[in-house]
């Protein structure tokens, strides 16, 4: 990932169960193939966990040489069998590139323990020459779909095995990085 701003990604939500599931297992196995993540500082929670009203995904993800683990839940309500929207509170998604079909593991830029209580805009990821964002569409018919937050790029799950690590890494250095920024300009 370069210095220069990236265009916003506009990805469309994953929502179905079956393709989360999935994901979140090639994510993990990719991941597994970088030594940056390997150990129990890094961790994919059992997949697809069953809780109240939903069904959740857990990752903690600490690669040596970021100072700070992430968190990503990603969390699909369990509306019906054969619907399961993604809860806009959940950090975490996966996303669609309509255009070219790519998918994209996503973490909200959101984050109140290390940003601060406002979600941070689109120009303001720019000033901080933040890594590639997206933000997820949603049917109209969805109020409120994903409340305007914006979402950090971890990894394009399309691309390679060995091309995921590298870039979930400049990711997470890219998201402390502005994550620190963030928290002397707001405090």
């Amino acid at each position: 990932m370069s210095e220069t701003t990236l265009p916003l990604l506009r990805l469309q939500a994953i929502e179905n169960r079956a393709e989360v599931q999935a994901l979140f297992e090639t994510w993990r196995e990719a991941l597994a193939g970088d030594e940056r993540f390997k150990g129990a500082r890094n961790s994919f929670k059992d997949a697809g966990e069953p809780v109240k009203g939903a069904f959740e995904w857990r990752a903690n993800l600490r690669p040596v040489g970021v100072p700070a683990g992430l968190d990503i839940v990603i969390r699909l309500n369990d509306v019906s069998a054969s619907y399961t929207p993604l809860d806009r509170g959940s950090p975490g998604a996966f996303g669609r590139d309509l255009a070219d079909g790519a998918i994209y593991a996503l973490r909200q830029w959101y984050d109140s323990k290390r940003i601060g209580s406002k979600p941070l805009k689109e120009e303001n990821l720019a000033q901080y020459g933040a890594p590639q964002s997206a933000e997820l569409s949603y049917p109209a018919s969805q109020g409120n779909a994903g409340r305007g937050r914006l979402y950090l790029v971890l990894a394009r799950l399309t691309d390679p095995a060995e091309a995921v690590g590298p870039f979930c890494f400049e990711a997470l250095s890219g998201f402390h990085r502005v994550a620190a920024a963030a928290r002397e300009d707001l405090w």
